[in-house]
């Protein structure tokens, strides 16, 4: 199990930047060997093309990517810096120049694939050099800075709805000495597998959704570590992470622990008032008059099931204390994983006024379901917390008052518009949350668009990395979005209902014990 059976304490990998280096370096220092901190590998790619933007503060970033090259004696880094850095941070007002996009398309570049000639077909597609570069190096930096000067562990959490970028940002990672990976927001069942190929470097094949193909076509992006940066990744040894899958339920995770090729080595059992993405309820959809989605008795977790499966587990969503994580480890779990007391403390990457926002409203005495609702914002289908806060895309009137876009595009969905009079099908990019004309274009239909918020733009804004925009004739910064769990006892606790900021130190202590 690769020496983590001992964590009691899992920092969660919690949205776009919140769970950035520096808070998951502050937890693994902490209690080595009992507490692990996370980095969440969501648009690393663009944190780090946005920072660098802003003139890196502090000049960790160039930090990172030179280590980079002098580890693998190679110029990856050097060529981002050259690519991004500003000095001095680009002038107040003024856009971003954005990350690349993932686009993926076939070997020979193209967007269009005929029809299969057969009953089935395998599909290779690829993103361009420079973007695979650029995965590699962010996830490269962000652990190494988690990292940087001790002996704990780190670990990297992705959404596996976000597929393209995935297993490049999860090689940087493993290049940097990840100790474990956890994936939620799907199946993640090839994934252990991708990673033990990816230690050794080996060509690796990450089969990926793809929209309206044909029975029997499979679509996967191909990825030769030997082929980047003329191969000096390859030149050493890498370790293989600890891997852990997010479920909710005993089913999923029977399944996945009965693969022999696939099988992770734990899981994080996670409750759905837990913050960002959850599983949507089991049967019939119903919502409440607030209209959130109405979870049951089949959506609790059989926790004497999971046990029975024999492998590591820890509890997740509403284990924010002693008595809980006491609760959890009489259950037989390891331990507990905890986002959102994590989320609102000091060290977190969360911009101070949401932050100060939040601890304002249980001041005020607002309670927990008037604070976070389970909405159907999220692009990707899955239920998502939101924290209902003044002029965020909470706010219906400023959600209306933004111009749908998708200009980062990390949960477009990739699909084939219908053949031409040759047969040849194109790959097309569309959103629910972006422009609903693109969106019908594109075979989609406009009930799915209906209350859809662009988390990428959002959830950046929520960092403090929002791109400039301009609506109606005035220059602003992307409304945010904030997402947390809705069981807040331990931020009341810690905060003193909202009267004071806490810290890493502080959580550890509440929960682990002095």
């Amino acid at each position: 199990m690769l020496h983590i059976e001992g964590i009691k304490l899992i920092q969660g990998g919690m949205g776009v930047y919140v769970s950035n280096w520096r808070l998951a370096r502050a937890v693994a220092m902490h209690r080595p060997g009992v507490t692990a901190g996370t980095v969440s590998g969501t648009a690393l790619d663009v944190c780090y093309v946005r920072l660098l933007q802003l003139g890196d503060p502090g000049g960790h970033v160039e930090r990172a990517l030179r280590a980079l090259d002098e580890t693998f004696d190679a110029a990856v880094g050097r060529g981002i810096l050259e690519r991004y850095l500003i000095a001095g941070g680009k002038a107040p007002g003024t856009r971003f120049r954005s990350a690349p996009m993932h686009v993926a398309r076939t070997l020979d570049g193209n967007r269009t694939v005929p029809e299969p000639s057969d009953a089935s077909a395998d599909v290779t597609l690829k993103l361009d050099d420079n973007t695979i570069e650029l995965l590699i190096a962010t996830g490269f930096a962000e652990v190494w800075l988690a990292k940087e000067g001790h002996d704990g562990k780190v670990f990297i959490n992705f959404l596996h709805k976000i597929e393209l970028p995935l297993i490049y940002v999860l090689y940087g990672a493993m290049l940097a000495g990840v100790d474990g990976v956890i994936v939620g927001a799907g199946n993640p069942g090839a994934l252990p597998a991708l990673s033990r190929m990816l230690a050794k470097h080996a060509t690796v094949r990450h089969e990926i959704s793809v929209l309206y193909r044909k029975p029997g076509e499979a679509f996967s992006l191909l990825f030769d570590p030997q082929q980047v940066a003329g191969g000096k990744f390859a030149a050493r040894e890498l370790a293989k992470p600890a891997f852990l899958a997010i479920v909710s339920l005993e089913r999923l995770a029977q399944t996945l622990a009965d693969s022999e090729s696939t099988a992770p080595d734990g899981f994080i059992i996670e409750h759905h008032n837990a913050g960002g993405h959850n599983a949507n309820p089991l049967g019939p959809p119903t919502k409440d008059s607030l209209g959130q989605p109405v979870y049951g008795a089949k959506d609790e977790p059989d926790i004497a099931a999971i046990r029975a499966i024999g492998k590591p587990f820890w509890m997740a969503g509403g284990y924010a204390s002693k008595p809980k994580l006491e609760e959890a480890l009489a259950a037989g779990a390891n331990g507990v994983q905890i986002g959102t007391v994590f989320a609102l403390c000091g060290e977190s990457g969360m911009k101070p006024e949401y932050r100060s926002a939040i601890l304002d409203a249980l001041r005020a005495g607002v309670d927990d379901d008037d604070l976070v609702h389970t909405t159907t914002y999220s692009p990707t289908g899955f239920s998502f917390k939101v924290a209902q806060l003044p002029e965020t895309l909470s706010d219906d009137e400023v959600f209306a008052r933004r111009r749908r876009s998708c200009d980062i595009g990390m949960l477009q969905q990739v699909g084939f518009g219908e053949p031409d009079e040759h047969g040849k099908r194109t790959l097309f990019r569309r959103c629910p949350a972006g422009p609903i004309n693109t969106f019908l274009k594109n075979r989609g239909h406009e009930r799915n668009t209906e209350g859809r918020r662009c988390l990428c733009n959002g959830l950046l804004a929520c960092v403090g990395l929002g791109q400039v925009h301009q609506v109606r004739g005035e220059r602003g910064e992307e409304p945010a979005i904030v997402t947390l769990g809705n069981h807040l006892d331990g931020v009341r606790r810690l905060s003193r209902h909202g009267q004071t900021h806490y810290h890493v130190a502080d959580v550890v202590a509440d929960i682990l014990g002095a």
